[in-house]
């Protein structure tokens, strides 16, 4: 199953050098870090960090609704970000419904004109 996770980072005003130093070192790095590790374990398959802002855009291959839960929330990120997961369905998966879709308009059509 694939999903895209949209992870945006909820400002809470400027930060003093030292908060912002925190930061960086509890939050930015260790969601970073993790994110790489599944990178590895091909869970993330494709993305990666927005230009200029912090926040995270990227798509992710699991088996389960719930292991796509357990890998956002294990985002360093996660608590101090809104999050968003879109699941998505495979092109050719769509291309099979459409088709299967277009056939019954066809079916239908050829039935009304009798």
């Amino acid at each position: 199953m694939l999903f895209l996770v949209e992870l945006d980072h909820v400002k809470s005003g400027l930060l003093s050098p030292e908060a912002g130093q925190d930061f960086i070192e509890q939050v930015i790095l260790p969601t970073l870090a993790r994110a790489e590790q599944f990178i590895a374990e091909k869970k993330i398959v494709a993305g990666g960090p927005i230009l200029g802002r912090i926040a995270l855009r990227f798509i992710v291959e699991v088996e389960s609704p719930q292991e796509v839960d357990q890998l956002v929330s294990s985002l360093p990120i996660w608590p101090l970000a809104e999050s968003k997961v879109t699941p998505l369905v495979g092109f050719g998966d769509r291309r099979n419904s459409v088709q299967k879709l277009l056939k019954t308009l066809q079916t239908r059509t050829a039935n009304s004109e009798e």
